[in-house]
């Protein structure tokens, strides 16, 4: 049976003057503090007429809903830069068609800010044509890797309220508002074909990177689309929260993009809405205090543990930043550990610790 759905007329979200995404306490956050409602497969819906849709709403009825994060494939059908899920034949629409909403939509409310993360298969040339044929490619905002992400005020101010991301490391060096995923963000897994299945893994991306795209959708194993009916269940307020809740204990990372299908059942708004407002009320878990010194260091670093579960098994390892292993370590009942680096070439190094899979700390260290 078909979910029931609410229809929006009217924004579920203020979108007045002075507010920041419909919010007033928004505006001084910085754009990596901030929690994104996010569709997966954005333009795959059933109201455009694609066949084993991921969503119902169409763009603009999604961002009427208070979407603020949109997943896009993009492809080229033809000579024609356009937007599917799996093969054309199941839909499809010129990307210029949604670029278009997204400029209606900040023509008409030029204080939010949104973000695009294409899984693109056209080349970054392609793109910045479809953007600057859309009067989108001056909303681009650029981002200088490691520098502290701007306000969402500081973003509206300047214009830039569109930070774009691509699963493709191509841009040119004058592209540099075409943001590369994986060296600013990670995620967790995004093919789970039931509830039940869930995990608090990272999947792609470096833990460290500041932005966190929560993926929280149940996929149907065979033809890689969103299931309906199991959206009412994970969609539902305390399901999301408490896995988000869960989530955050273990990794602590507060999730920026939180994604979902069929995004109009449920609860998912509220979620994002009372992340923003409220923060996290994190479960109370045994988290040990670790101590990590000198940082940068040439020959020796040293590990203080400080935990009641010392008879457990600690895993140590130390990754370069391309994510090769270069030191493993496992160990019980310590609260000092002493590992000697001096054999690795100087550079930027992760050092996580991890116990029965689950990584709960996750440095990075510089050796000199």
């Amino acid at each position: 049976m078909r979910p029931m759905l609410i229809f929006v007329t009217t924004f579920q979200v203020l979108l007045t003057c002075g507010q920041c995404n419909g919010s007033l306490s928004l505006c001084n956050k910085q754009y990596s503090e901030v929690s994104y409602l996010t569709t997966h497969n954005a333009y795959n819906c059933s109201n455009n007429g694609f066949n084993l849709p991921n969503q119902y709403l169409s763009i603009t009825e999604q961002l009427n809903l208070g979407v603020r994060g949109f997943m896009i494939d993009v492809y080229d059908i033809f000579g024609t830069v356009s937007v599917y899920h799996g093969t054309f034949a199941l839909g499809s629409e010129p990307l210029s068609v949604i670029l278009q909403e997204f400029n209606t939509f900040l023509t008409a409310y030029p204080n939010e800010v949104l973000t695009i993360i294409l899984e693109c298969y056209v080349s970054s040339t392609e793109i910045e044509v479809e953007f600057s044929g859309a009067g989108l490619l001056n909303k681009l905002y650029s981002h200088n890797e490691g520098s502290p992400w701007p306000t969402l005020q500081q973003l509206i101010n300047d214009g830039k309220n569109i930070v774009l991301f691509t699963d493709q490391n191509d841009a040119l060096p004058s592209q540099n508002w075409y943001n590369y995923m994986w060296t600013n963000m990670v995620e967790t897994h995004y093919s789970v074909d039931s509830p039940s299945l869930f995990t608090h893994d990272f999947n792609r991306g470096d833990s460290i990177n500041d932005l966190f795209i929560f993926n929280h959708f149940v996929t149907d194993p065979v033809f890689g689309v969103g299931l309906e009916a199991e959206a009412s269940t994970v969609n539902e307020f305390n399901f999301l929260m408490d896995r988000i809740v869960e989530n955050y204990s273990l990794k602590q990372k507060f999730p920026n993009f939180i994604t979902l299908d069929f995004v109009s059942i449920g609860d998912g708004l509220q979620v994002v809405n009372d992340l923003n407002q409220n923060g996290l009320k994190t479960k109370e878990i045994d988290r040990p205090i670790i101590k990590i010194y000198p940082n940068p260091t040439s020959m020796k670093l040293y590990l203080d543990v400080i935990s009641d579960k010392l008879n457990e098994r600690w895993d140590i390892s130390i990754n370069d930043i391309s994510g090769r292993s270069l030191y493993l370590e496992q160990t019980s009942k310590f609260n000092s550990q002493v590992i000697d680096v001096s054999e690795l070439d100087r550079g930027y190094y992760i050092l996580t610790i991890s116990m029965d899979n689950n990584i709960f700390y996750s440095e990075k260290i510089i050796l000199k």
